[in-house]
């Protein structure tokens, strides 16, 4: 859950400080002068160790991602590909500097001298970033996923430049802030201030140099397309000017035949590319028909002969040729007696717009719209496809700029769109004219090639140069907080260890459960615990200056009194070795008890005796329990034996009237069995059977009981295999005959006692043959398994199975699942078989066998268990 959380906090401060970078990114490369996220790298990797690489990798390539797709517009391959090297490439660069930096065992990095300050900037910022700038660099030019423009070299020096400063300059702020360990507060104050201050001071004058160096791109830019905004208006004028020039051509003749139309069209359009279509319409005239040219035809401009357009209700305008917008840009031509223009037609290169000049009678332009349709005489129009009016303007257009063009009703709302608006432009300029009547909105938006030749390398400069300043000043900030913090840590950690080891030392006193005395080399007590006065009944203050011997020890282990120049312990005491036993003690109330002791002789510098300490533990409760052990054992055992005896007198018993009735029934049955009827001889051989019962069920008993007292036989190595070869001999006939269905594995060899697993063996191989359903041939399969310190053996059958929920029941004395009719037994079988198995130390169990019958399994151990050595015994000696 640690590493986990831990994760998470890398990953978002890699995503936020990968936000900030790309706020302080510069187009047109969208390359961060600083790249902020690889001082978080290092600062991760050292405090964290290689468990952050995981989330270094993925908080990169989910930076890089999003950006490269939505930002740079790369496409989802091109920008995934691209991240999966800048991933790659964090991910070396961070182990990298893990390697070469090399924080303390315990992961701290307090930045306290010039080498780890040196080892830091030189190995973790400048030499890590080289190599995971190269990576990367040649991951994303070789690869393709970077512009076409940007070498390896420049994104290579772009990278690393960006990468250095900023792990130079943050990380060890960083480290020194979010070290818990060896750093004070203090320092971390000072150093966190003196980095924000050069920070802001850093971080404002590259935003005023930015602030300036995009106002001077914006000029140039607009100076850049001024001159083509003018070009696109005189395009525009130079068609105004040919449809009047047709108007007055019209003027200065009062019959123009088809071939002089022809001939002043030719001449007077043929050298302007964007014009598609020349029509000259006339007002009620069958003399003159109108006139028309298709120069460059357009889709949309159809053939219609005879196409009347209403003027008045007794005028109408003729023309053979119409397209869809010809009405309205008549009556917007009618409506302001003037140049006017239809909406765009079509989309794309396609796109065209229609034209118009209406002439009317007289020289003035009716004042009234009525007035205009009365006196109009004549329209001029001509349609012009967008592209080549376009081309024909926009000379710098490829190489400088997009555009995008739109036109607006007087109202300004949108009629029309043609061109396109990129995603995530940087740099735009929006220009308005009037074109016949019509508003158009052109929006100049700056290429990459253009911000590419306006790279702000002032900007760059200032940053760059300015984190260096503070990666100087950092520098000396830490290494002269460094030697106050160091001192001041110094003198904490010996103080906190002085005052933890008195502190441990009154507690291990006042806690220990043993009475601990010390005393001089005169025999008086110094130091007395609260366990030692609850030992004696003195309260320690009592013992304090006094003659220990003389209050606690007056007496030897008989109880007769001695002096402390006699008293053995005493005087071993004040010899060289420690030494310890037990003996008679004496509380303050005069009553004896016996304890444990334990004495060690304190000595001066100069090796010289100045006293001695004594540990001293209770054990009249260890003596009582012992000696009502030993009574409680040899209780048991006579019971034990008066219940063997008894168990063996009573089956004596019990079995003899079982014979006699036995062997009376059977001389019932031969000297009387011929005069009794069908019912009488039935109820002699249930008697029988009976007896028969019962003195199974005697002997089961027995048997069962006898495990208790045979649990500690002599064990010897049984071979299992040849055990169940000599079991077979013992076994019934229905065993014999189903003898060569019985399948047996390689047995091992175990250790136990023979007789016992034979009757084992015995009773789960009988069980197995014998419980079968009615004209079923028993299959039964022995086998075993290694299963470490014990063998796992096996008895599986194709029989009736047992149900769920007496696989318990079955192992009880005397439990029987079926009448003694349908499967004969004592029920005390498996029984039998459970405690013996269990007096080996394994378990026996059942389970079913697919698809029908049980498995009976049970573990026996590979050696027999070595016994626990007797208390104050030697230890054995090692083989």
């Amino acid at each position: 859950m640690r590493d986990l959380k831990a994760s998470a906090i890398v990953l978002t401060a890699i995503l936020v400080a990968g936000i900030a970078s790309f706020l302080l990114a510069i187009p047109p490369g969208f390359l961060a002068p600083i790249w902020l996220p690889g001082a978080v790298t290092l600062t991760a990797v050292l405090l964290i160790g290689y468990r952050a690489l995981p989330a270094i990798g993925l908080g990169v390539f989910l930076l890089t991602l999003t950006y490269g797709f939505h930002v740079l517009d790369a496409g989802i391959w091109r920008a995934a590909g691209g991240s999966v090297g800048f991933a790659i490439a964090a991910i070396i660069q961070a182990a990298i500097a893990r390697r070469l930096v090399r924080p303390a065992p315990d992961r701290s990095v307090a930045l306290e001298t010039g080498m780890e300050l040196v080892r830091l900037i030189g190995f973790g910022a400048i030499l890590a970033s080289m190599v995971g700038s190269a990576f990367a660099a040649a991951w994303v030019t070789l690869g393709g996923f970077s512009a076409s423009e940007i070498d390896f070299w420049s994104a290579f020096a772009r990278n690393w430049a960006g990468n250095a400063v900023a792990a130079a300059a943050i990380a060890p702020v960083l480290l020194v802030l979010f070290e818990t360990n060896r750093v004070s507060r203090r320092r971390k104050r000072n150093i966190g201030f003196v980095f924000t201050i050069l920070a802001t001071i850093s971080l404002t004058t590259f935003a005023l140099t930015r602030l300036n160096g995009l106002e001077l791109r914006q000029e140039h830019f607009e100076a850049e397309v001024a001159e083509d905004h003018i070009a696109l208006q005189e395009s525009l004028n130079a068609a105004r000017r040919r449809l009047e020039s047709l108007q007055g051509f019209f003027a200065a003749s009062e019959n123009v035949s088809p071939e002089e139309f022809s001939t002043f069209v030719d001449i007077a359009f043929d050298q302007l590319d964007s014009v598609s279509s020349v029509h000259w319409m006339v007002v009620d005239s069958d003399e003159n028909m109108s006139r028309h040219a298709l120069l460059r035809p357009v889709d949309g401009v159809r053939s219609t002969p005879g196409r009347r357009l209403m003027i008045t209700p007794d005028r109408v305008l003729a023309t053979d040729y119409f397209f869809d917008d010809l009405p309205d840009l008549i009556d917007a031509s009618l409506a302001s007696g003037a140049f006017s223009a239809s909406p765009l037609n079509a989309s794309g290169p396609a796109a065209w717009v229609g034209l118009a000049i209406p002439a009317f009678a007289g020289r003035q332009i009716p004042a009234e719209l009525s007035e205009r349709r009365e006196s109009l005489r004549s329209v001029a129009v001509g349609t012009f496809r967008v592209e080549a009016i376009l081309g024909s303007a926009f000379s710098s257009e490829a190489a400088l700029y997009s555009y995008r063009i739109r036109g607006l009703d007087a109202q300004r709302r949108p009629l029309w769109e043609h061109g396109r608006l990129p995603d995530g432009f940087a740099l735009t300029t929006r220009r308005e004219f009037s074109v016949g009547g019509e508003l158009w909105q052109v929006d100049y938006i700056a290429n990459e090639s253009f911000l590419q030749g306006e790279q702000d390398w002032v900007s760059w400069t200032v940053i760059v140069v300015g984190f260096c300043f503070i990666s100087i000043l950092n520098a000396l900030a830490m290494l002269s907080t460094a030697r106050t913090d160091l001192v001041q840590r110094l003198v904490d950690e010996k103080t906190a260890e002085s005052r933890s080891l008195s502190n441990n030392l009154s507690l291990i006193l006042e806690h220990a459960a043993d009475a601990i005395i010390s005393f001089d080399q005169d025999g008086r007590g110094v130091l007395i615990n609260p366990a030692a006065g609850k030992l004696f009944g003195y309260a320690p203050d009592e013992l304090v200056g006094e003659v220990i011997h003389d209050r606690i020890h007056p007496v030897d282990m008989r109880g007769r009194p001695h002096t402390r120049d006699e008293c053995a312990m005493v005087q071993e005491a004040l010899r060289d070795s420690p030494n310890s036993g037990y003996d008679r003690f004496r509380r303050k109330d005069g009553s004896d008890f016996f304890a444990e002791y334990a004495t060690e002789t304190m000595r001066d510098d100069a090796g010289l005796p100045i006293g001695a300490v004594t540990v001293v533990r209770d054990i009249t409760e260890r003596i009582q329990a012992e000696a009502d052990r030993e009574r409680f054992i040899e209780r048991l055992t006579r019971a034990n034996e008066e219940l063997e005896r008894f168990a063996f007198v009573a089956s004596h018993d019990l079995q003899e009237p079982l014979r006699l009735i036995s062997n009376f029934t059977g001389l019932l049955a031969n000297r009387y069995g011929d005069q009794l009827d069908d019912a009488g001889q039935t109820y002699i051989r249930h008697t029988l059977n009976a007896t028969v019962r019962m003195q199974t069920l005697i002997t089961d008993l027995l048997a069962y009981g006898r495990l208790n007292s045979d649990a500690d036989a002599t064990r010897t190595e049984v071979d299992m295999g040849q055990l169940v070869e000599e079991t077979f001999k013992t076994l019934g006939p229905s065993v014999q005959a189903a003898r060569e269905r019985i399948h047996i594995g390689d047995l091992p060899v175990v250790r136990g006692h023979p007789a016992r697993l034979g009757q084992l063996m015995q009773n789960l191989i009988s069980n197995a043959v014998k419980f079968q359903p009615e004209g079923q041939a028993a299959e039964v399969w022995i086998g075993a398994e290694d299963t470490g310190d014990f063998w796992t053996l096996s008895v599986a059958d194709n029989g009736i199975g047992i149900k769920r929920e007496y696989r318990e029941q079955i192992f009880q004395p005397f439990k029987r699942l079926h009448s003694p009719d349908a499967y004969p037994g004592s029920g005390m079988g498996l029984a039998i078989c459970r405690k013996i198995v269990e007096s080996h130390g394994g378990v026996l169990t059942i389970s079913d066998n697919e698809p029908h019958g049980s498995v009976f399994r049970f573990t026996l151990p590979k050696t027999a268990p070595k016994p626990m050595p007797a208390l104050g015994a030697e230890p054995p000696e090692a083989e």
